[in-house]
């Protein structure tokens, strides 16, 4: 009898084995169909890459959004994360083409507004020495910004739900965490965190909305005017040619630089969410990574490129649509009374033949003669009056005009970055710091600090180290982390660790103080300015 009800039993589970079987195999083949299949009631459309790679995990909604995915939005960048983490947690398998189209997809449909993206663009642009505005929250700045920088959540927005979840993902991958941050409650705090961002991040916005409503596929094909400032090196000038790709483009850009070297670099741009762009550039030595928005205007891009290797190696860029006559810049753009100067004055579209007699400029300041032109680069000797009152010029082609600052002499200086950090190098992978020395007069009130002060602009300095001492044993620091080029201000952080000739053999990470003196040439009077400079170890470990 024993046997007959074993056997029976046997039959049975055998029989829901197989009913369960048929079952996932039935869901599995679900998952595999097409859109229309998937999501015959559905109103939002999905991509191939995204029903292969993403919806076999998450599972569709009536009207066509996809859970936990739909409930977010991001920058390029933090989709990119979340694949990357796809993968490691849960072992997602998926192309760099499929990958690169989920991301495209995503950033599309739940990406961030211009105006959004704007607010978070010096974390994009992988701005290290950058002191973070106030948060406006006590809470975000006591939990997240003991790991993150600032940014981090606030360039995503989510459904209140979401928020809650983000916290549980805190606590499930890093167990450890409320222990480590012992100094702080931080179940408590994350807490209010959430309450704060769910009401100032949720996943409707006004400016996501009327984005929506206005988004236009910006003309990005043809010639661009570009002005660029790189730290340490000055203003430049150049021109651009974007080509379609596909769905992205080809930029061929060539640069004239401050010391009449011409750069050229090549290569793709993609853009996201129809206005932000991600360029990959390649020239002679270098590798630019650069993180562009095309102004509302559509004749206009800002953003800035990094150097791949040394991400402290950077410039702030301006693209103009070349179909205007227009002047847009000025270098060195502020002179002393009673000195004659070659200024080189940028513009687009402009005669062939400058003459001095073309330019009309305030009462105080006279252009010379024109030293040289290259198409739209033109040099001119500008001479300033000694009795011409500090403070703006103009210097007018047509009617188009620029501003020249004029100062009476350099009061104070201020060392900018006004706090630096630098990353040790590993395997070729460094992050250094270009300091300058920007010149300040102190203006009519002779009052420094207060609205009068001219910027000057960046003044040739002697560069230093000394010690920073955190407290009374000097640990040494100034021989470890690196080096400072004395005459252009450029720090180059020294290779990892361990150290062996380090206490404990420790890395060379540390604390110095840097200083930069100027000398004026003919009184020989100088002044001093420094600031903070931290060496630490990278974001991520370089793996060979």
């Amino acid at each position: 009898m024993r046997k007959i009800w074993f056997g029976v039993i046997m039959v049975i589970i055998i029989i829901v084995a197989i009913v369960a079987a048929v079952y996932v195999t039935k869901k599995e083949k679900e998952s595999a169909l097409p859109a229309t299949a998937v999501r015959q009631n559905g109103t939002e459309q999905w991509g191939e890459a995204i029903q292969k790679n993403c919806l076999t995990c998450h599972a569709i909604r009536s009207d066509g959004s996809i859970e936990r995915i739909s409930d977010v939005r991001k920058t390029p960048e933090g989709w990119e994360d979340t694949i990357s983490r796809m993968q490691q947690a849960w072992g997602l398998q998926i192309t760099p083409e499929d990958r690169m189209a989920v991301v495209k997809e995503l950033s599309e449909k739940n990406g961030l507004a211009p105006e959004e993206t704007e607010k978070v663009m010096y974390w994009l642009t992988s701005n290290g020495s950058t002191i973070e505005p106030k948060l406006g929250n006590e809470a975000i700045e006591k939990s997240c910004i003991s790991c993150h920088a600032g940014a981090r959540p606030l360039a995503q927005y989510r459904t209140e739900e979401e928020w809650k979840k983000l916290k549980d993902f805190h606590i499930a991958f890093n167990p450890s965490m409320i222990y480590q941050m012992r100094t702080q409650k931080w179940e408590e705090e994350s807490e209010k965190v959430i309450e704060y961002l769910a009401k100032t991040h949720a996943l409707s916005t006004k400016e996501w909305t009327e984005w929506k409503k206005r988004k236009k596929e910006y003309k990005l094909e043809g010639r661009w005017r570009i002005v660029g400032y790189r730290p340490g090196i000055g203003m430049y000038s150049g021109y651009a040619e974007f080509q379609r790709k596909g769905e992205d483009f080809y930029e061929n850009r060539t640069m004239l630089m401050p010391d009449g070297k011409t750069e050229t670099y090549k290569g793709n741009v993609r853009i996201f969410t129809g206005y932000s762009l991600r360029s990959s550039l390649e020239g002679k030595n270098k590798k630019l990574r650069g993180v562009f928005n095309i102004q509302k205007d559509g004749i206009t891009i800002r953003g800035r490129w990094n150097q791949v290797r040394d991400i402290g190696q950077y410039a702030d860029e301006t693209y103009y649509k070349a179909d205007r006559t227009t002047l847009l810049a000025v270098w060195p753009k502020a002179m002393k009374k009673g000195e004659t100067s070659v200024v080189h004055i940028i513009g687009m579209k402009l005669p062939e033949h400058v003459k001095k007699e073309d330019f009309k400029t305030s009462a105080g300041i006279a252009i010379r003669k024109i030293e040289k032109q290259k198409k739209d680069d033109v040099w001119v000797q500008l001479e300033v009056s000694k009795d011409v009152k500090p403070g703006p010029q103009t210097i007018q082609l047509g009617n188009k005009q620029i501003t020249i600052q004029v100062y009476e002499k350099i009061d104070y200086i201020k060392v900018t970055p006004e706090y630096g950090v630098a990353r040790l190098n590993y395997y070729g992978h460094q992050q250094s710091v270009q300091f300058e020395a920007v010149g300040y007069h102190v203006g009519a009130d002779g009052k420094k600090g207060t609205n009068d002060d001219v910027e000057i602009g960046p003044v040739p300095a002697k560069w230093s180290m000394k010690e920073f001492l955190l407290g009374p044993n000097d640990d040494h620091d100034i021989h470890f982390v690196g080096t400072i080029n004395t005459d252009t201000g450029l720090f180059t952080p020294a290779n990892g660790g361990p150290n062996p000739k380090r206490e404990w053999s420790t890395n060379n990470a540390g604390n110095v103080t840097i200083i930069a003196t100027y000398t004026d040439p003919l009184t020989k009077k100088q002044v001093q300015g420094e600031t903070f400079l931290l060496v630490t170890v990278p974001d991520y470990i370089y793996i060979r």
